[in-house]
């Protein structure tokens, strides 16, 4: 069978930068992918995202990273049919209050070809985000992204298994260190844009 071509962009291995310490100050843009395609986490109808109890459980959760991984601010996310994508930032300093996503000014670009490297300053505000719900694992300050995206991914499974709901994500995931404002920016109007954009690309199919 023929696989779908957008299903494949982030259907790879996870692609880590070598060297890189991805527990440092940095914005990082990640795709979670459920384990089949598929309107799993919903629908999407008239551009809009219509999320079923998964999709909505997977929505709540990502508003709670930053309650348990103090270090982090989400700026942006959307739910998608069969994948997931945040834009989530990790600070040096932890957060002890809600944080309106205060971010941006570039000062230099490492010499990681297809990453880059973002260095951060107080600039540009972003929307904030508020915890609507409880994440059900155990508490943390600090993390790697590896570590905090996969006890997100585990925390939504672990809803779904205890309310005998099937359900997987893809072992792996994908990430991209943001390299500058310009790229926060595109990547920022890209997530939001999303639905409609996807809505639009499979109503000419």
């Amino acid at each position: 069978m023929k696989q779908n071509s957008n299903f494949n962009k982030y259907h790879s291995k996870t692609m880590r930068l070598r060297g890189w310490n991805y527990s440092s100050e940095s914005i990082y843009f990640i795709t979670i992918r459920t384990n089949s395609k598929g309107n799993i986490l919903g629908e999407i109808i008239d551009g809009d995202m219509q999320a079923n109890k998964i999709g909505q459980i997977a929505e709540e959760f990502i508003k709670e990273i930053s309650k348990y991984f103090n270090n982090t601010t989400t700026h942006a996310s959307v739910i998608m049919p069969d994948h997931a994508h945040i834009l989530l930032e990790i600070n040096k300093q932890s957060n002890n209050k809600p944080h309106h996503g205060v971010v941006l000014q570039c000062l230099s670009l490492s010499d990681a070809s297809r990453h880059g490297v973002m260095r951060l300053k107080q600039g540009v505000q972003i929307a904030p985000r508020y915890i609507v719900a409880k994440l059900d694992i155990k508490q943390l300050s600090k993390g790697s992204l590896s570590i905090i995206i996969n006890q997100y991914k585990g925390a939504v499974k672990g809803y779904c298994n205890k309310n005998n709901i099937e359900f997987n994500w893809q072992s792996k995931f994908f990430d991209r260190i943001i390299r500058d404002k310009n790229n926060l920016e595109n990547t920022t109007n890209y997530i939001h844009n999303n639905p409609k954009d996807y809505w639009r690309k499979h109503k000419l199919l």
